[in-house]
């Protein structure tokens, strides 16, 4: 089960910020479609946990390919939608209000770990060891390049740096990574946590180098 902390003030505000954002806005119904291209990776069972869900339609749509769905977002209003999201599609998700800053996961607990428009360096780690041997990750968020185009965030610290996601899941196999400059700055990528044996040596590796 996902945990969190109290939130701390200026956390606070980020929330009120994110409800009034779904309230003001048509919530995407559709699932991200990183998800949809790669979904026949997707196993028939387990669990999966998606971070930042909003208004879930990835949580959603992960729940109709068969998984037990976690959903944690830091605003009450996105999860709400989400929740008649679910009802419409007829699934079962267990919702989390949670501040991401703080959140605690279990290690090996998840099969399927998605991770959409949200940027936030120290919760690589905790994704990676969440994460069982052998599941799959799926990561998407603007990159700095983003600056070049109008919407997304304008402050550098919701940005990704050149390679960043590549070098946060270094140890993973990678089954796609895509950097795009044209129309928006996107960095999209779809890793497979090896097996334990190998997942401790890629560890070392990449700690010690060649």
């Amino acid at each position: 089960m996902a945990n969190a902390r109290k939130a701390e003030p200026g956390t606070e505000k980020a929330t009120n910020g994110w409800d009034r954002r779904w309230c003001s806005v048509e919530a995407p119904r559709e699932p991200a479609s990183l998800l949809v291209q790669f979904s026949a990776l997707l196993p028939p069972c387990g669990r999966a946990l998606d971070v930042a869900a909003g208004a879930g339609r990835n949580s959603a749509y992960l729940a109709t390919c068969g998984l037990s769905v976690v959903a944690v977002d830091r605003s009450r209003t996105g999860l709400e939608r989400g929740k008649a999201l679910a009802r419409e599609k007829g699934v079962r998700i267990h919702w989390v209000q949670a501040d991401l800053e703080n959140l605690v996961l279990p290690p090996s607990s998840f099969d399927v770990i998605t991770c959409f428009y949200y940027r936030d360096p120290a919760l690589y780690p905790r994704l990676g060891a969440a994460l069982r041997p052998g599941g799959l990750i799926f990561f998407e968020t603007y990159t700095l390049d983003q600056f070049r185009f109008a919407g997304g965030p304008r402050s550098p610290a919701h940005l990704l740096e050149p390679g960043e996601l590549l070098a946060a899941f270094r140890v993973f196999a990678v089954v796609f990574y895509h950097e795009s400059w044209k129309g928006r700055g996107v960095a999209s990528l779809v890793a497979r946590k090896r097996g334990r044996s190998e997942y401790e040596l890629a560890s070392r590796t990449a700690l010690t180098g060649p």
